[in-house]
């Protein structure tokens, strides 16, 4: 030993949530007002609200800005006393009553366990465009801002049937809205969606690759690529639909996904392993900030009665 190595740091807490987006640090603030040592251990990948743009259907506000309300949820969390920590997972050991989640700097050790790291888009699958449009006409969620392009151009991107089924939501909403599902694998999405998308006269895009997202201060057009030819489709609004991108880390824990590789939850937030819980869009559910601090919120009342049955 030379003495040069980076000493590991051992960290101990009754609840450790695992994300720092609106799930989970809801979730730390429940744990850490409910008197229960709390670290969040908050990922150096940004949440989605960090990206910086007008929220206009969370309860109590008007309007406000995405990065605001993330920094309200974090300092309501510290303020109850909940620890939070910039590293991420690189190890996960979590089927016995203790349970471990390894960082490069770091070993903590918890008696439960929440999952809130949301839905993640790895960077080497982002489309040109993709990151630096993000939230001034790219979004992830159609539900969530689909009303902000009623009457508009716009194109929903993704293969699955979750992609079908929010390309029919923008549409319902009043979007002038376009479907670019890519190379779909046969049977992907079930045949009375592809249905309904043809007798609503939706456009579809098949065997079409998207190859830039292009605007200066908003999105203003796709470029894509077909059969070889390259084509311009002028729009306000992009809406990449993708499935969601668990990480392999959750897999080898022991953790079961549903038929969408969502982490698998029962209606208390509970996953497969006993004292682990998981909350906001890594549950695929409602994939809104309201959803996703509501289930943050049950899954920490769910840990502390969980600890307090095993005490």
């Amino acid at each position: 030993m030379s003495g040069l190595e980076p000493k590991v740091k051992n960290i101990s807490a009754e609840i450790l949530i695992v994300g720092g987006g609106p799930a989970g640090y809801t979730a730390g603030l429940y744990a850490a007002r409910a008197g229960r040592r709390t670290v969040i251990l908050q990922g150096r990948g940004a949440s989605r609200l960090s990206v910086g743009y007008a929220i206009e259907n969370y309860p109590g506000f008007i309007t406000i800005d995405s990065n605001e309300l993330l920094d309200k949820f974090r300092k309501q969390a510290e303020h109850f006393g909940a620890e939070v920590v910039s590293a991420d997972a690189i190890s996960f050991s979590l089927s016995s009553d203790r349970k471990y989640v390894v960082t490069r700097a770091s070993f903590l050790e918890a008696k439960a366990v929440i999952l809130a790291t949301g839905k993640p888009v790895l960077k080497e699958k982002m489309i040109p465009g993709e990151e630096r449009l993000l939230g001034t006409g790219v979004s992830y969620c159609a539900t969530c801002d689909g009303p902000l392009y009623r009457g508009l151009p716009v194109a929903a991107f993704g293969s699955s049937d979750q992609a079908a089924e929010d390309t029919l939501a923008l549409h319902q909403l009043g979007c002038q809205v376009r479907w670019i599902p890519g190379e779909p694998k046969e049977g992907q999405v079930p045949a009375e969606l592809l249905e309904e998308i043809e007798a609503k006269k939706i456009p579809v895009h098949w065997q079409t690759k998207v190859k830039e997202i292009v605007g200066e201060k908003g999105v203003e057009k796709l470029v894509l690529e077909k059969e070889g030819r390259e084509e311009e489709l002028k729009i306000a609004g992009f809406f990449i639909l993708r499935e969601s991108l668990t990480s392999p880390l959750f897999i080898k824990a022991g953790l079961k996904l549903d038929h969408k590789q969502c982490l698998a939850v029962d209606r208390f937030q509970r996953t497969n392993l006993e004292g682990v819980f998981a909350a906001g869009d890594i549950t695929c559910g409602g994939m809104q900030v309201v959803t996703a601090a509501g289930e943050g919120a049950v899954a920490a009342m769910q840990a502390i009665i969980y600890i307090r049955k095993k005490t």
